[in-house]
Parts: C-alpha cells; sequence; structure tokens
C-alpha cells in the first residue's frame, strides 16, 4: 500500500516516485526493499515510465542533503511536519531542473500535478513559485554543492579519515556505478564472453584490475544478458569480486561463508573453487532465498546454514574450517554510489553497534577456524574505525593472529593493517580487505 494513501495514479512515474521516497523517508525502508515490493511489482506502468521513476527516486536519495539546503533558503517559512510529501515533491522538481535538465514547462507542470495527486490543492502556488524563481534566477548547483550531498556526520567521518583525499571519495561516491559483471572464466573467457555481449548489441570491456570483471557501457536488465541463466554471468561489483581471489581455497577446503546473503561471494567461492565444501550462513531467511536461487542458477550446491555469525551454538557442528570469509555487516559508506537511500537510512547512532557487532563476529569466527587456516575479513566501508581499526584491535586482542601480507595486488591502497579500496578507485565500490592467519602452534 502506498504511503500516499487511496489517490492513485500508477502510471505516472513522478507519482511512483513520490510513493516509493516516502516509504524510504517516513518508514525506513531500504530502495531494495520497496522495489521488490509486492506494491511495485504489481504495478503496471510501462517500463519507460517506471526507469524515469527509479531514475527520479535515485537522483532524488543522491542530492536531497544538497538540493534541501537549496530549498530552504527559497522557503519563506518552513513546511509543517506533516506536509514533508511536498517537500518530497519540491526536491523532486528541483532535481529535474537542475541535475537532469528536464525541460522547464514540463518540469514545473508535472511536479506541480502531484500537489493535487495528494489532496493538497493548496501547495500548487508554491511549487510553481518555488521552481519558477529557481528558472527565472538561474540556479545552478556547483562543485562544492555535490561534495556536500552527504549528511554532516559522513562528511565529517570522511573527511576525518582520508584527509586531501576526502573531496575526491565524497565527488566519487555522487557519481553513477557501472553495470559490471562477473564472468565464470573457468566456463568462458573474457574476450569471449565479451564478444557474445557485443553480438547481442550489448557494449562492454575489460576491468582494468580485476581479471573476472566486465564493465557495460550502459546499464540493462540483466534477462538480457547472454550467459545469465546459465551462471556464465552474474552481476557483482569488481571490489566485491575480489573475495575469493584473496582468500584463496585449497581443493577439498570445508569452507565457511559466514554473512552470505544474498550469495554473490559464494556463488563465486563455488565456481572459483568447485571442490569445495562450502557452508553459506546468514541470520536473514528471506535473503538466504536469494542465495538459493544463486546456488540453482549456476547448478552448485552449498550447505545453508540460518543463524548468527557472532552466536555459534545453533548453527556450528564443532568441526572446524580452513578458511572462512568474514563479509561482516557495516556501515556501506562504501557503496553510497549504487545505494544512495543509505544516506537517508542510516544514522551516526548506528556505528557504535555495528563495532560491536563486527568485533563480536571476528572474535566468534576465530574459535571456528582450524590452525592453519586463513580468514578473510571486508567490508564495503571506507571507515577506518570499520577496517583497519577494527583489525587492528582484533590482532591486539587474538596473540595466535597474523595479518598475511597480501603483497601487491594492483588494486586498493595498503594500511596499516589490511588494504582499502577508496569509491572510484579504479571505478570500484569502497572496500576493505585484510587476511588474518591462524598459525599452527608447534
Amino acid at each position: 500500500m502506498p504511503v500516499g494513501g487511496t489517490v492513485t495514479n500508477t502510471s505516472n512515474p513522478r507519482w511512483i516516485a513520490l510513493q516509493v521516497i516516502q516509504q524510504v523517508v517516513e518508514r525506513g525502508r531500504s530502495l531494495d526493499d520497496v522495489f521488490g515490493s509486492d506494491w511495485y511489482q504489481s504495478l503496471t506502468a510501462e517500463k519507460r515510465d517506471l526507469a524515469l521513476a527509479r531514475e527520479l527516486v535515485f537522483g532524488f536519495c543522491r542530492w536531497y542533503f544538497s538540493l534541501s539546503v537549496l530549498l530552504t533558503r527559497r522557503l519563506q517559512k518552513p513546511l509543517r511536519a506533516r506536509d514533508r510529501d511536498i517537500e518530497i515533491i519540491l526536491v523532486l522538481g528541483l532535481y529535474q531542473l537542475l541535475i537532469m535538465n528536464t525541460g522547464a514547462h514540463a518540469a514545473v507542470n508535472e511536479t506541480v500535478k502531484l500537489a493535487l495527486l495528494q489532496k493538497k490543492a493548496w501547495a500548487r502556488g508554491l511549487i510553481n513559485a518555488v521552481l519558477r524563481g529557481v528558472i527565472r534566477d538561474q540556479v545552478e548547483l556547483d562543485s562544492n554543492a555535490q561534495a556536500l550531498a552527504y549528511p554532516d556526520w559522513i562528511l565529517a567521518r570522511i573527511r576525518r579519515d582520508w584527509g586531501d583525499q576526502a573531496e575526491q571519495v565524497l565527488l566519487q561516491g555522487n557519481l553513477r556505478p557501472p553495470m559490471c559483471l562477473r564472468v565464470d572464466v573457468d566456463r568462458i573467457s573474457l574476450d569471449e564472453m565479451i564478444e557474445t555481449l557485443r553480438a547481442n548489441g550489448i557494449g562492454a570491456s575489460k576491468h582494468p584490475v580485476v581479471p573476472s570483471a566486465i564493465e557495460l557501457v550502459a546499464p540493462c536488465d540483466v534477462n538480457q544478458l547472454p550467459g545469465f541463466e546459465q551462471g556464465r554471468l552474474s552481476v557483482q561489483d569488481a571490489a566485491a569480486q575480489l573475495a575469493a581471489e584473496v582468500l584463496g581455497c585449497e581443493a577439498g577446503a570445508r569452507v565457511l561463508d559466514a554473512c552470505a546473503a544474498p550469495g554473490g561471494k559464494a556463488v563465486h567461492l563455488l565456481q572459483r573453487y568447485p571442490d569445495i565444501d562450502l557452508d553459506a550462513l546468514d541470520s536473514n531467511e528471506s535473503r538466504l532465498q536469494r542465495l538459493r536461487e544463486n546456488l540453482h542458477r549456476i547448478d552448485k550446491s552449498a550447505q545453508i546454514l540460518v543463524g548468527d555469525a557472532a552466536i555459534p551454538e545453533p548453527w556450528f557442528s564443532g568441526k572446524q574450517y580452513d578458511c572462512i570469509l568474514a563479509d561482516v555487516p557495516c556501515s556501506a559508506s562504501g557503496v553510497m554510489r549504487r545505494h544512495p537511500d543509505i544516506k537517508l537510512l542510516r544514522r551516526e547512532s548506528d556505528i557504535m553497534p555495528l563495532l560491536a557487532q563486527q568485533r563480536k563476529i571476528l572474535d566468534t569466527l576465530w574459535r571456528v577456524l582450524k590452525p592453519g587456516g586463513r580468514m578473510l575479513y571486508s567490508t564495503c566501508s571506507v571507515f577506518k574505525d570499520e577496517n583497519e581499526i577494527q583489525v587492528s584491535k582484533f590482532l591486539q586482542r587474538h596473540a595466535d593472529a597474523v595479518e598475511m601480507d597480501l603483497g601487491e595486488p594492483g588494486w586498493g591502497v595498503p594500511r596499516a593493517q589490511g588494504r582499502q579500496i577508496l569509491t572510484g578507485s579504479d571505478n570500484m565500490d569502497g572496500f576493505y580487505y585484510a587476511l588474518l592467519e591462524k598459525p599452527v602452534q608447534v
């Protein structure tokens, strides 16, 4: 049920965008959740209208913290809390004018119509006046406004952690990410896959540093990808594809993917190391269904375990693992270009509980790793507290833990512990990796 009440216009992309955004802003739902909901899936709008709706939604989330500042300056008085929908409508109008460069007539008139659909006819004059004022005054967003399109606490953390590199990280985080694919290179080479894609009218090229990755010239529906249903292709950012290579698994190894859903890394592990015995663990039963679907698509099997990686008793059989992938819950600050709703949903107060959860997961998984085994700690974060500082503290707590040297792999930058990929580096998401070994005691 859309937030907007009983008034519906499911063929209007701007109305659809408004309903989606309200569910994010007012109910705290992620875009993945809303787009996967029965309500959204039941919409009968044309594909081009749904595409415009998604563009508006992502644009709103990506630019809200800059556009809302601009809006505040152009309002004579603040909007009431119960009129949050009018604020959303105004920001959508500003996004169309200042970022999308939509024609002035269409941007203004279609945005004004949303007030009627929300049964708030009084707001038509306000919306019209604000948007036409922006057009009249030839308002533009400068590069500084683009870099500031984040909540203050995220700006402060990135600037504290990355100093002179911070502005580039912030700017990169507002760019559109590429659609990146992982190729099952044991079944088809990158060159063959690229030629197959091009023969189907899909432009693609090799990723500069990740040997299993290709980037598409333009995003497309996965169902249009030749080889996707057969498991030859999977959608996965290049940075995430590094996990399987960095962990490294011997034939016959007992392997745990500790936070496995929705299954991208588990699938890669099974394709890269077909002879491993993989346990895929996650606490979210509904997200594990995605993992089951992915396993079926590639015709591979794994033991699926439902449980909390920090509480081993319900799921640990007592037989320790040779390799563990600990892709832990995190702030997701490295993937905001791909999931801009993080800017609206994540709170600074979330960080301390996340750090505690990461610490508990690390300590627990270390106990179920056998001597001589390896554990790969990874996050999709650019916050040092979650990455190198977390690993440094882990090493201080565990005298039997040794960090393994990742050498010079051609990606990321070495840190005091581990390697950090900053958002946009080689067109990748922000990611962190640290490989830990439990030496055999003599």
